[in-house]
């Protein structure tokens, strides 16, 4: 009994020593840190948190700068890549149009045995929303100027395209709103360019042949039919081996290319013309 109460006080002993100690050592560290710690101390603390602070703000400031400019950049490349491909666009187009109005100009020449004739379309991109009178375009209603451009284009030294003869018809009163123009345009159109006009009453066969035969070119002014829904002319240029005619018609390379029986184009006339009509004989004044 005494052995075991003397070992239960020993261990209490033990304890409380234990705990005195650590008790001591930790008043023992408080005093330490209440000495050690100094107003300069936590100056260079709060200076030290304050640096870092700045620091911390002016790596974010430079890395948003940073992404700003990068970004910036990337809107420019976008901007410029954009701008380039405009640019490459319309230089394509522009391509694209010059190649066409080439392969226009190209197509523009019709051989017969007798005449080269420089052929016109109404529709040619380069004048066919030009305004002939009014509002009345060549594109619809100029096969009067454009027949008169290419007789006198073809027997004539001068270049003169629909545009042009267009604005003299519409100068001297040969346009006619919304029916194209009067057939006074051919026979006066001729005069004013120095080509000479004669008017073929009730022509054959014969007569056509005979006319294209010897270098000149018929102007015909067509009724309802094959070539036209109201009235249009067209011109006679040549005659095959074969008795047939070639024509140049304003409105239809196809028709243009093609050769046609005469008394279709007799039958078709359209012979309540005035002016002369419907037929007109056109050569050189000699």
């Amino acid at each position: 009994m005494k052995k075991r109460k003397r070992k239960k006080n020993n261990g209490r002993k033990f304890f409380s020593t234990v705990f005195v100690g650590t008790y001591i050592s930790f008043l023992f560290f408080l005093y330490l840190f209440a000495t050690r710690i100094t107003p300069w101390d936590v100056d260079y603390f709060i200076n030290g948190v304050s640096q870092h602070a700045s620091q911390l703000v002016l790596t974010i400031k430079t890395e948003k700068a940073a992404f700003d400019a990068k970004r910036e950049a990337a809107a420019l490349a976008k901007a410029l890549a954009a701008e380039k491909k405009a640019a490459e666009e319309k230089e394509s187009s522009k391509k694209t149009k010059k190649e066409e109005s080439k392969k226009e100009t190209e197509e523009t020449t019709l051989h017969s045995d007798t005449i080269d004739l420089v052929y016109y379309s109404q529709n040619d991109s380069r004048w066919r929303t030009e305004f002939y009178g009014g509002d009345n375009i060549i594109g619809v209603f100029g096969c009067g100027p454009t027949t008169l451009a290419m007789v006198v284009s073809s027997l004539t030294e001068n270049e003169v395209t629909p545009e042009i003869t267009a604005k003299w018809a519409f100068d001297n009163g040969h346009f006619c709103n919304n029916s194209g123009s009067y057939h006074s345009i051919i026979p006066k159109g001729a005069q004013n360019y120095g080509l000479v006009s004669k008017s073929l009453k009730n022509p054959t066969k014969e007569t056509i042949i005979q006319e294209l035969s010897g270098g000149k070119l018929v102007v015909v002014l067509m009724d309802r039919g094959l070539f036209t829904s109201q009235g249009h002319f067209i011109i006679l240029r040549g005659v095959t081996p074969n008795g047939k005619v070639l024509i140049a018609d304003s409105q239809s390379p196809e028709n243009s290319k093609q050769p046609w029986d005469i008394q279709t184009i007799l039958d078709e006339a359209k012979y309540s013309a005035s002016s002369g009509g419907p037929f007109w004989s056109i050569e050189k004044a000699s």
